[in-house]
């Protein structure tokens, strides 16, 4: 049960300039929250019961960890509210339960009960990221590009009044997210499988051995994703894998890890901190997770084996190709490097919304900005650190401001080294562009950072570069420098791509949304019979009339020359700067709003004529168009009529007899 209490609170800064990066982006509402305020996290629990919590966080091999659970309290301090929730806290991770600042995985106790929409989270002290950004930047491209992502912020953490130090916050992929992103039938979750464990392959079979079933009830339940496996190696071509997968949403994450450097998921030889779930229209999705190792983090030759540039001398890691990045995988073969047109157009729509040095400059810098007085505090104060036994990095808040810009920091210790996050990026995306064809110096926002087309030659840059060592103010910590060093780039401010992604998304998600069960609640809800509800509709086809008007002062003759001139001009889209589709009334619709009905051509937005005769906005609900021209009801998706005792949407043509029919009725 959650307790509020009011108390003094001072907010020292937000994230909101920010609030443009989120358009169209649907989020959790804590993720939400933690981009406006930082919050506290105050857990408590009895002295005797964080000693022993201590005393099992002493870990220096991952096979020594214990998963040491608790019950605990915890207070969520947020802009001048305190809200008390019971927990459950586990010593959690992997790699992290060997770091001083070991991880810990918090569930929300109680049935509903939840922190602001997340039930469970993981907090990660994210040690061996010098910028403590990558979790937060690379999951924000991921949600920012349309795919599915473990949301991420920060908070200051206390333990029994203890000042813990700043954390990085997560979700964590479990059932109740699942049920959060994919909707809630009611059911279990029985086919989620998370691939933890180090060198995962799908072709060698140890994905079947090393890969487990997130619900403890159902830990034998392997048989689907077993056959997910097999079938997965026994295809030969694209089409047999459309029939068990999403397969560009999975092609879209394969250029996200490209662009990230990863090699923490399934592209790289670990393989691993990735779930597949296998949705209810029987479709498998691929879902990474945690994050830290990105962007350029803990590049190393050694991990592309049997590849010709692993002569034992590092490289710009940034100027890999696709092909040389990825290990292998007959299903990569497949989807990928047999014809890359489809990846060359989901890896531009990421590139084109996010990962280009004008849109995500300017984010690195205001996620450093937000977060900085809390990461100088976390840094100088050295709070947290339980885990005598593990790896203590010393990376300090200069080193944290310098690598947020172009320094390559490496402490050679610890063995942790991070591309500097502006570097990284300005490297990958130059490669990208320059390989795939894409525009770098338009000033028109509708081609830059756009596909090339006809697609021009591919151009590719040398990953053989001299690297240097520049000595720090601590001992065996360097700053790495190429040879080739960036110009100076100033992100153009005006540059943005808000398109609502369309592109690579889940089409499970995308088809839900369409066919929302809240459309049958409302047209139960709004019985025809009502009163009320025949005024409001009364009011509401009035309001749409008056809406379509051209002119209140207007003569039939010009109403009835105004319709018709607009029924003529089929690029309606043009006065928006858009083309209209070239499909007319049988393209797809991907969107309705205030302007009409649009669909997508070439990875462009373009407008369906408005006066289709058999077009209808219920149609993208999954609703049939009505026969006739009878308005029973009106919504915000338009107007509503019935036949045959269910529901249909009245088509965008009756609205031209509505008016024909009140222009007759006004010369009468």
């Amino acid at each position: 049960m959650k307790v509020f209490y009011f108390i003094i609170a001072i907010t020292l800064l937000t994230l909101s300039a920010s609030a443009g990066f989120w358009d169209n982006v649907k989020r959790t509402e804590l993720y939400e929250m933690l981009d406006k305020s930082i919050p506290e996290m105050r857990i408590s629990m009895p002295d005797e019961l964080w000693k022993e919590v201590v005393e099992n966080a002493q870990v220096e091999f991952q096979d020594e960890r214990t998963k040491f659970k608790v019950d605990a309290k915890l207070t969520f301090v947020y802009e001048g509210n305190e809200e008390e929730y019971d927990i459950k806290l586990k010593l959690g991770g992997k790699s992290t339960t060997t770091f001083s600042k070991p991880g810990y995985n918090i569930k929300i106790k109680g049935k509903d009960v939840t922190l602001h929409g997340t039930k469970a989270f993981r907090l990660r002290s994210d040690q061996r990221d010098v910028s403590m950004m990558r979790s937060k930047i690379t999951t924000d491209i991921l949600q920012k590009s349309g795919l599915l992502a473990t949301e991420v912020g920060y908070t200051d953490l206390y333990i029994n009044d203890e000042y813990m130090g700043f954390w990085v916050v997560s979700d964590a992929v479990r059932s109740s997210w699942i049920k959060r992103k994919f909707g809630d039938n009611g059911e279990e979750i029985k086919t989620l499988y998370e691939c933890n464990q180090d060198v995962i392959r799908f072709h060698d079979g140890s994905a079947k051995t090393k890969c487990v079933n997130t619900n403890k009830d159902y830990s034998d339940y392997m048989e689907p994703f077993n056959t997910f496996v097999d079938q997965v190696n026994a295809a030969k071509t694209r089409s047999d894998l459309e029939e068990i997968m999403d397969v560009d949403n999975f092609i879209k994450y394969m250029a996200w890890e490209w662009l990230m450097g990863s090699f923490d998921h399934f592209l790289s030889w670990y393989g691993h901190n990735l779930c597949w779930y296998k949705q209810p229209n029987d479709k498998w999705v691929y879902i990474p997770y945690d994050h830290d190792i990105e962007l350029g983090q803990d590049e190393y030759i050694g991990f592309f084996p049997n590849r010709t540039f692993n002569h034992g001398h590092d490289i710009d890691f940034a100027n890999l190709s696709f092909k040389e990045f990825e290990l292998d995988h007959p299903i990569i073969q497949i989807l990928i490097n047999d014809d890359d047109t489809v990846f060359r157009e989901l890896l531009d729509d990421i590139i084109s919304k996010v990962f280009n040095p004008d849109t995500l400059l300017i984010h690195i810098d205001e996620v450093r900005d937000y977060i900085a007085p809390y990461v100088k505090r976390d840094r100088d104060s050295g709070a947290g650190k339980i885990n005598k036994k593990g790896k203590d990095t010393r990376f300090n808040y200069q080193h944290f401001l310098n690598n947020t810009e172009y320094y390559y920091v490496y402490d050679w210790e610890t063995g942790f080294r991070s591309y500097g996050l502006k570097d990284w990026t300005r490297r990958k995306y130059n490669y990208a562009a320059a390989y795939y064809g894409i525009n770098t110096n338009s000033t028109d926002p509708n081609v830059k950072h756009k596909l090339i087309e006809p697609r021009p030659e591919p151009v590719k840059f040398t990953y053989r570069t001299p690297v240097y060592l520049e000595y720090t103010d601590i001992e065996e910590m360097f700053y790495l420098t190429f040879n080739n060093v960036l110009p100076v780039y100033e992100p153009d401010k005006n540059y943005k791509d808000d398109r609502v992604p369309v592109l690579g998304i889940n089409q499970y998600i995308a088809e839900q949304e369409k066919n929302s069960s809240s459309k049958a609640d409302t047209k139960t809800e709004n019985t025809p019979s009502s009163t009320d509800d025949k005024e409001k509709n009364s009011s509401s086809k009035a309001e749409i009339e008056t809406e379509n008007t051209p002119s209140s002062t207007a003569t039939s003759d010009d109403k009835e020359n105004s319709i018709t001139s607009s029924k003529t001009i089929v690029c309606w889209a043009e006065e928006l700067g858009y083309k209209c589709c070239s499909q007319g009334c049988v393209a797809k619709i991907k969107q309705i709003d205030e302007n009409g009905l649009w669909g997508v051509e070439e990875n462009e937005w373009c407008g369906i004529p408005r006066y289709c005769k058999n077009i209808c906005p219920g149609i993208d609900t999954g609703f049939s168009c009505c026969k006739g021209c009878k308005e029973i009801l009106s919504d915000h998706e338009g107007p509503w009529g019935i036949e045959d005792d269910e529901w249909c949407s009245i088509k965008y043509s009756c609205e031209k007899e509505d008016k024909n029919d009140q222009n007759d009725k006004n010369e009468l």
